[in-house]
C-alpha cells in the first residue's frame, strides 16, 4: 500500500511557509543526497529539488493554494529528514 501524505492540507498560511523554508535554509548541509518518500517517490538530487521548491514558495506560493501540494511534499521531506 502507498503512503499517504500525511503533511497535506487544503491552504497554508505564510507563516507556515516562511517557518519551514527557514527550517531548510538552516538544514540544508545536513539533507541526504537523496530521498525516498513512500513507494512511488524518489528524489535522486534532494538538495537542488529543495532549493527549487523554495524558490517557487517564495516567489509564487503566498497567498496562492495552487502550491499546496508542492508546499506539503517539502514538509514531507522535512519531516523524513528530522526522522519522524
Amino acid at each position: 500500500m502507498a503512503s499517504v501524505n500525511t503533511c497535506y492540507k487544503p491552504s497554508f498560511t505564510n507563516a507556515e511557509i516562511d517557518e519551514a523554508i527557514a527550517w531548510f535554509e538552516k538544514n540544508m548541509d545536513q539533507l541526504p543526497a537523496s530521498m525516498t518518500l513512500g513507494s512511488g517517490i524518489t528524489i535522486p538530487d534532494l538538495k537542488l529539488t529543495v532549493e527549487e521548491m523554495i524558490i517557487h514558495l517564495r516567489e509564487r506560493a503566498k497567498e496562492n493554494n495552487t502550491y499546496c501540494g508542492q508546499f506539503s511534499l517539502l514538509l514531507e521531506i522535512r519531516k523524513r529528514a528530522m526522522g519522524n
